[in-house]
């Protein structure tokens, strides 16, 4: 299910749009980094870096020093969307927490982040207004990061760091949809989006078989 999600919001990126970039308030969730859980309107300003809450009358403002996750439902992309904070690395050993929004959930998970930033990541804890619509549309417009347990690598790794891996674990599956994209002149970002995603399922179905064996030979016991 996670990975036709995926497939869904990557479709959109070719969809096209015509919004102009403003205020835009969504019904969501807010969890505070001292573990309050605020729920109402939310609008996530990416430039600033805040994002910002709406109880009746009452606008509060959060950055992501205040913030451990959040989500709502875009209206605009008919998605659930939901970000997480992250340790940003602005020089040698010294983080900058940042709102990153996760893209895709599995083994491999995928974030992404508007590009008005260069330098890598690390996970943690785990203009004035909205977006345009058509910026959000435009998959090359975000840079991607691959999250396995606490390591980060960035997408354009994604070849050298797991690649290997995956292909010694799925070696006649993967290669077989990665020829499928290939000989459909699919893009370079979204290729590999697609790749992670596919592993994801395999990977996903590989252990629900494995865990229907152990229960039935524990039913056999």
């Amino acid at each position: 299910m996670k990975k036709y999600i995926l497939l869904a919001i990557l479709c959109l990126g070719f969809a096209g749009g015509n919004a102009q970039a403003r205020n835009t308030w969504n019904h969501g969730e807010l969890l505070l980094q001292n573990g309050l859980l605020l729920t109402g309107e939310l609008d996530y300003n990416w430039k600033a870096e805040i994002v910002q809450y709406r109880d009746g009358n009452t606008i509060k403002a959060y950055s992501a020093f205040q913030v451990k996750e959040f989500k709502y439902f875009d209206d605009r992309l008919n998605t659930l969307r939901k970000f997480v904070t992250m340790d940003y690395l602005v020089k040698k050993s010294v983080y900058k927490p940042l709102f990153m929004e996760e893209f895709g959930t599995g083994s491999l998970m995928i974030y992404r982040r508007l590009r008005h930033a260069r330098e890598p990541i690390t996970l943690t804890n785990a203009p004035t207004g909205g977006v345009d619509e058509k910026l959000i549309r435009n998959l090359n417009n975000f840079n991607y990061y691959i999250q396995e347990g606490k390591t980060i690598t960035k997408l354009d790794d994604f070849f050298r760091e797991s690649w290997p891996t995956i292909e010694q674990e799925f070696a006649e599956e993967i290669h077989r949809y990665h020829t499928s994209l290939v000989a459909g002149f699919t893009g370079n970002t979204l290729t590999k989006l697609l790749l992670i995603s596919h592993y994801n399922q395999l990977k996903a179905q590989a252990n629900w078989a494995r865990q229907s064996k152990v229960a039935v030979q524990a039913d056999a016991e």
